[in-house]
């Protein structure tokens, strides 16, 4: 306020003077004490106001005239300031932003204001004191739409990452939407990998489709998967996790299929080849088409194993530091057990020679411990001789088991899949939250897991 402050100050009538229709801050909250103080002690700071025709709009002090008014105050001291409409908002926002009674949605609506005013990104974040990236991140949430601000009633209370991430997806409201719902619970990370692994496939495909109807390619492009034609026969699939797609056009060519289609729902290029008319054709077809959904159910299943893997040791790396002691010492005693790892004379010290001969779960501790695969043998054996050993033998332990797990686990019984809900418990007890597909995964799996166990005992 300090550079639109007048010197001079006048007693208005409180009848005069209304709130400012553009105040950043919508909710003024509850002004009962201040009421009270206001009449025992009168008003001490003067209100900032603007004039509007033959009455007065308030620039700062919106609380302290509604307490005004609540305790029937009259007259009033004011600053009465000569502001035209965007030195109004910049200076209720400047003024808000002082006393950090905004909302980081009010903020963000506040100086899209004044950018839609004719302000520069550079001078709003001069006159808030902030920087050229703030300002941005802010506009980039104040594009929100209503629709998707009111699927939920504190949406005002969100974070601006949560906010900027939303707003990313504009035009896409029920992207927005499902965003927006899981803001606050352990699905939004979740659910915004997979909405950006969805962009970055379909980008792929619509690259190589791009490549695939150039004149000169040489590659036969039909329009759609001919799964029941006699005629072709499916000889297999590249996916977006394969290669660039420039590195899947060389070899598309390499193999020199007679035609490709692109499956716009599994985001896959399939190639095909033609087919002898034989008495099996259609037998063929069939088999190919299921081979091919076979494949895609593959390529989802992988795609789930890495992304649940990514969360459980992104978690891990953000929370183990808190978990106490005594926690940690029981997590190892049953991470330990878990894997019924071969014993060594030394200990888990000892055990660590193998890290010297293979690669085995060196990435897995990275990502758990932020300590790079290369210098892992030698920061895990100092760690294990400290004060600290239980954190990192909970850090080894849990490594490699996410090493062991292999997709295939998640949908067949096994030594490794027998032991994921085991895993999964140990990591609930130290506050991990899985999420929904996760959990569906895990009831899949232990449906599995049973029917095995009772298929065994009937065959006894």
């Amino acid at each position: 306020m300090s550079s639109y402050q007048s010197n001079e100050i006048k007693l208005i009538n409180t009848s005069l003077i209304d709130p400012h229709p553009d105040n950043p801050r919508k909710n003024i909250g509850d002004v009962t004490d201040l009421a009270a103080s206001i009449k025992t002690n009168g008003l001490l700071t003067p209100l900032s106001i603007v004039p509007n025709g033959s009455r007065y709009r308030v620039i700062a002090g919106h609380r302290r005239l509604a307490a005004c008014k609540q305790a029937g105050i009259g007259a009033v001291p004011c600053f009465v300031l000569q502001l035209d409409p965007l030195q109004q908002l910049e200076a209720m926002v400047t003024e808000n932003c002082q006393r950090e009674q905004l909302t980081v949605l009010e903020e963000a609506d506040a100086i899209q204001g004044m950018l839609d005013l004719g302000a520069t990104t550079a001078s709003v974040a001069h006159r808030l004191g902030r920087s050229g990236a703030y300002v941005r991140d802010r506009a980039k949430a104040a594009s929100i739409g209503n629709e998707v601000r009111a699927t939920r009633d504190d949406f005002s209370q969100l974070t601006i990452g949560q906010l900027v991430a939303i707003a990313r997806y504009d035009g896409q409201p029920d992207r927005q939407k499902k965003l927006a719902q899981a803001a606050g619970t352990s699905n939004f990370d979740y659910i915004l990998r997979n909405i950006e692994r969805d962009d970055r496939d379909r980008q792929w495909v619509e690259s190589v489709a791009a490549l695939l109807v150039e004149s000169d390619n040489g590659i036969n492009l039909i329009p759609d998967p001919p799964y029941s034609n006699p005629e072709w026969r499916f000889i297999g699939c590249m996916s977006p996790s394969t290669s660039t797609p420039e590195e899947a056009i060389e070899k598309i060519r390499d193999q020199n299929p007679a035609a490709v289609s692109i499956h716009t729902v599994s985001q896959q290029v399939y190639l095909w080849t033609r087919r002898d008319k034989t008495a099996d054709a259609e037998k063929e077809a069939r088999r190919a088409a299921e081979q091919a959904e076979r494949d895609a159910r593959r390529h989802a299943l992988e795609e789930y194993a890495a992304t649940s893997a990514d969360k459980r040791m992104a978690w891990l790396h953000a929370n183990l530091y808190a978990i106490k002691r005594a926690q940690l010492i029981e997590t190892a005693a049953k991470l330990g057990l878990l894997q019924i790892i071969d014993p060594f004379p030394g200990g888990l010290i000892d055990a660590l020679t193998s890290w010297n001969e293979h690669s085995g779960s060196r990435k897995e501790y990275e990502k758990i411990s932020g300590i790079t695969a290369e210098d892992a043998p030698t920061a895990a054996r100092i760690s294990l001789q400290t004060a600290d050993w239980p954190m990192e033998a909970v850090t080894i332990l849990a490594a490699r088991f996410e090493w062991f797990i292999d997709p295939t686990d998640w949908t067949v019984v096994n030594d490794t899949s027998r032991r994921i809900p085991g895993y999964y418990q140990i990591l609930q007890d130290l506050g991990y939250t899985p999420a929904d597909d996760e959990t569906s995964h895990l009831d899949q799996l232990i449906a599995a897991i049973s029917e095995a166990d009772q298929d065994e005992e009937n065959n006894q």
